[in-house]
């Protein structure tokens, strides 16, 4: 891997950050276009980030291959892809445009429920009709989810690689035939320095300390109720 996984985690919370300000707006804003034009464009980024930075790590496309075939399965993921490519080729911005077939919906629930909300027009998976007017902030949020579900189990199939505080344990160097002297040396320092950490895995977390810890746990609680575990929350050795 040649690239630093922090950018995809860049990118995740780039996406975050424009639907937040989506979801914060109103259907009244005129801003709230730019907002969802830029999350659609974040988002839809995010797959393509991944796997410029996974390119070349072992087993990487064998798994990213099955994540593949699940987003060419998965409607809501299809529509934003359309969506993006629409607003990249044509500049046309698909939020709050509700088609005259829409109208009536669309007006009959802004008087029953009192309020505005941002709307979009989906493929009616049920085929009852052609399209269906829907909530825009609930789709996108459930599209950014699946999203978020496919960064965490990447983060978690190759945490040695991408998590530098997992990367440092004894388990991964013994993995790939280096040692602690190894470690010590990789992060600058002499290599007779390792004669002078603690014992056992004590040493091991002296290096990990120096490191972060995952920067998108907080996107994963909150919108997976998942988390990355540190290795020395689980007493990794």
């Amino acid at each position: 891997m040649t690239r630093s996984f922090g950018i995809v985690e860049e990118k995740l919370c780039e996406a975050e950050f424009f639907f937040r300000l989506l979801k914060g707006s109103s259907p009244l804003d005129f801003d709230s276009r730019f907002y969802f034009s830029a999350f659609v464009s974040a988002a839809r980024s995010i797959t393509l980030v991944l796997q410029a930075t996974m390119h070349g790590v072992a087993g990487f496309e064998s798994w990213y291959h099955s994540v593949q075939e699940e987003l060419r399965a998965d409607p809501l993921a299809r529509f934003f892809k359309k969506v993006r490519d629409v607003s990249v080729h044509t500049g046309l911005n698909t939020l709050n445009e509700v088609p005259l077939e829409h109208v009536r919906e669309h007006l009959m629930s802004q008087s029953r429920d009192g309020r505005h909300s941002h709307v979009i027009v989906l493929p009616d998976l049920h085929g009852e009709s052609p399209t269906v007017l829907a909530d825009a902030v609930q789709a996108s949020e459930e599209f950014f989810k699946s999203l978020v579900m496919i960064i965490y189990k990447c983060y978690d199939q190759f945490k040695f690689i991408v998590d530098p505080r997992w990367y440092y344990t004894h388990e991964n160097f013994s993995a790939i035939g280096k040692t602690f002297e190894d470690a010590v040396v990789e992060l600058g320092f002499p290599r007779n320095w390792a004669s002078c950490a603690p014992e056992g895995d004590g040493g091991w977390r002296s290096l990990r300390l120096q490191q972060p810890p995952c920067q998108i746990n907080h996107i994963f609680q909150e919108y997976l109720r998942l988390c990355i575990t540190d290795p020395d929350d689980t007493h990794q050795t």
